[in-house]
């Protein structure tokens, strides 16, 4: 989130920390010759302001339909969708056109019109919502220029990469000044690389204007590089959420893990695991690091100040965003004693500790 160096009840007052999406009881049911289908079945998310809140999930878990909810291009069969207090779902069409010039969306296929240039693209919901082309000008220079295009100003889409293209879904997105940037997929077309430099131009639009982003993905890595909060999708509920280092490091259902795995080994693997829990000499022990800790003698302090020899026999270290977390497995040798005080100790560093085996 855009860091303002304010106190928590500072933020509070200034309405920070209310959300500007909430979503309550949020269900959609498709109904066809075929029977009914349950698309978003009772989701509830509240997105602060200035936050990228990332949805993921599987194909078919319902991120599409939820995004497409927030602007009403889907209506909802139930529920209450809020953005910044006013609730959509109750708004007659007029109403939800001048809404909609506060919520930005940009696609997966970048969908900009082949027949005008990259500056006419941009112009264009400008051109809609009645703005003077003198101002028209001004802040389609501006946006162009915000997104690293101003000399691609002339150019016709077919003449970009995908990644430009995408910059100027991401201008024209940002035209009439929204409150809220709705993401649906809009990395999943992109090669690696380029899809490194939109996280990262979003995450500068984000800090620079303090704009709430809503993104969903199937790509956890996405949701690594600028979320600060994830909710986790499956069949249509939501089944995990909360902060991204928290989901990161304490994945609590299967498929949250599953997600984790693919870019951060945090279990043993099988082929290590087996073999270390048949070691009998010493207690084996499972440490998980977070922040400043990862970076502490942890090891070194305990051999030192409590008489037990560490063996490491398994680990590795991470990072999500600005925080660093990692995953050691050791193995305590020394009296009973000694090695309960040991594991005092690192609970008292704020350390997380799991004993994978102990010696009887």
């Amino acid at each position: 989130m855009a860091s303002s160096g304010l106190s928590e009840e500072a933020l509070i007052f200034q309405g920070r920390l209310m959300p500007v999406i909430q979503i309550q009881d949020l269900t959609k049911i498709y109904r066809s010759a075929a029977g009914a289908v349950t698309a978003l079945d009772h989701v509830n998310l509240r997105v602060r302001k200035g936050e990228i809140y990332g949805i993921i999930g599987y194909s078919g878990a319902g991120k599409s339909t939820l995004i497409r909810c927030v602007n009403m291009l889907e209506q909802p069969t139930s529920g209450s969708i809020k953005v910044n207090g006013q609730e959509i779902t109750s708004l007659n069409e007029t109403q939800l056109r001048v809404a909609r010039r506060k919520i930005g969306m940009i696609f997966q296929h970048f969908n900009l019109l082949s027949s005008r240039t990259v500056f006419e693209n941009v112009a264009f919901p400008l051109e809609i919502s009645g703005v003077p082309k003198a101002q028209i000008k001004e802040k389609v220079t501006k946006l162009l220029g915000l997104v690293g295009l101003s000399d691609k100003a002339g150019a016709y889409p077919s003449q970009l990469s995908g990644g430009q293209k995408q910059r100027v879904g991401i201008a024209r997105a940002l035209a009439n000044d929204p409150i809220v940037l709705l993401c649906d997929e809009a990395t999943s077309a992109l090669d690696p690389a380029t899809t490194d430099s939109i996280l990262a131009l979003l995450k500068d639009i984000n800090r620079r204007l303090d704009l709430t982003i809503l993104m969903i993905t199937h790509e956890m890595k996405v949701i690594s590089e600028i979320c600060d909060s994830v909710a986790v999708l499956e069949q249509g509920k939501v089944i995990e959420e909360g902060l991204v280092i928290d989901v990161f490091t304490q994945p609590q259902h299967p498929t949250t893990r599953r997600f984790v795995q693919t870019i951060i080994q945090t279990d043993i693997p099988e082929h290590i695991k087996k073999p270390l829990l048949q070691r009998g000499r010493g207690q084996i022990i499972r440490v998980s690091f977070i922040g400043d800790a990862a970076a502490e003698p942890v090891i070194s302090t305990l051999v030192k100040k409590f008489a037990v020899d560490i063996n490491i026999l398994y680990g590795n270290i991470n990072q999500i965003q600005d925080t660093p977390f990692g995953m050691l497995i050791i193995e305590c040798l020394g009296s009973q004693d000694n090695c309960r005080l040991a594991l005092q100790h690192l609970r008292r560093q704020g350390l997380r500790i799991e004993v994978l085996k102990n010696v009887e």
